[in-house]
């Protein structure tokens, strides 16, 4: 009798073993719906961006310094300057930022502000223009330009320790042209526009090495971000072949001079080569991505007015297109977010030539615009390191 029990128990234990094998079924298909949700849900844009930062005139239309967070990107004004505000550096650590203003008796001044504080002078230059600083990796130098009259045409860049106010010379046995500055991510290089004959200049602050690339631009060099290659512009003819004819000296010929892109490389003995594709392009403004695959610059076809749009490139100059096709428009020179999916710039209406320029966002993937201000210049993202 007890053996026909246990065994008429037998149907009712797999029916319960069913359900517990159909519940646990069930819950791994919610877990695994929960997650595909989650996977396939576009990632929150404000979460991804850091405060932008940029200059735009207050009432009194005097140029003030901006901050701006995502994601309603409300404008919380930063300074109070009667003089006139020239240009700006956020720190390393992002926690304060240097600027340089020129007051109306010749002078000028670079000021240090923290982002919860006032504004200290940290250097005065009677009766020239010190502007345009730059800061060193190390948070604590900076370099800037110095110009002189009478020849404000010839600028050269001086040292400054932030921490003591010591300014000085950047090549204390030169007295060479020297502007743009821009340090290797490590700190070891800086490079900088000479003369145009002098071109780019690099110097190791280590070993004291000089290296130089052609260029009669003037512009500031790209370093890669992992610092032994560097972008920069150089003026070059392109030759236009007429006819069909492939006899070089029965066809036709026209030339244009550009200004092309090129990709220097200090571990390499071939120095640098062409990135820009053949044509009158006007190739500059060049921005790294910040994992080095992908290079952001302007172009705008050479000897023209029209404005200079957006384009892409792999970091080899392959694999090249348009981001923006519109020739009404100047963009501005391209910074990117860190993670690489935005592309942040001022954008100018030559159209409205009597309307400011405004700051917008691009994110690269789906080419949707997102405007910051209605006015706006310089703009860059404030990123912190603390």
């Amino acid at each position: 009798m007890q053996k026909q029990l246990t065994d008429a128990s037998q149907p009712e234990k797999a029916r319960h073993l069913s359900r517990w094998r159909l519940g646990v079924l069930l819950l791994m298909l919610f877990a695994f719906l929960g997650a595909s949700y989650a996977f396939l849900q576009p990632p929150r844009r404000s979460n991804s961006l850091p405060p932008i930062l940029y200059v735009a005139e207050d009432e009194a239309g005097l140029y003030q310094l901006f901050l701006t967070d995502p994601p309603d990107w409300q404008p919380r004004q930063l300074t109070e300057e009667t003089a006139v505000l020239l240009n700006y550096a956020p720190a390393p650590s992002g926690t304060q930022i240097a600027y340089a203003s020129k007051l109306s008796n010749g002078d000028s001044q670079i000021k240090l502000l923290p982002l919860n504080g006032s504004s200290e002078t940290v250097l005065t230059c009677e009766i020239a223009e010190c502007a345009q600083p730059v800061w060193h990796p190390d948070g604590r130098r900076l370099l800037y330009e110095r110009r002189e009259p009478p020849n404000f045409s010839r600028p050269q860049l001086w040292w400054l320790d932030t921490f003591t106010g010591e300014t000085r010379l950047l090549l204390e046995n030169e007295t060479a042209v020297g502007s743009n500055a821009r340090f290797s991510p490590d700190g070891n290089w800086v490079a900088f526009a000479g003369s145009p004959d002098e071109g780019v200049r690099l110097y190791n602050f280590a070993d004291g090495r000089f290296h130089t690339f052609p260029s009669n631009i003037g512009t500031p060099a790209a370093w890669h971000p992992l610092g032994n290659q560097l972008l920069f512009q150089n003026s070059r003819t392109v030759v236009f072949h007429g006819e069909d004819n492939d006899d070089h000296d029965e066809h036709s010929h026209d030339f244009a001079v550009g200004v092309s892109l090129y990709l220097g490389n200090l571990n390499s003995d071939s120095d640098s080569r062409l990135l820009s594709e053949d044509g009158a392009f006007n190739d500059g403004n060049a921005a790294w991505s910040p994992d080095g695959e992908w290079i952001a610059f302007g172009r705008r076809l050479a000897g023209t007015n029209t404005g200079r749009q957006l384009w892409l490139m792999r970091a080899n100059g392959s694999e090249v297109r348009a981001l923006t096709d519109d020739i009404s428009f100047h963009y501005g020179p391209p910074s990117w977010s860190p993670d690489g999916r935005f592309l942040l710039f001022q954008q100018f209406d030559s159209n409205t030539p009597d309307q400011p320029p405004i700051v917008r966002l691009l994110e690269i993937a789906s080419g949707t615009f997102t405007q910051i201000t209605t006015h706006g210049l310089l703009p860059a993202f404030l990123l912190t390191t603390e």
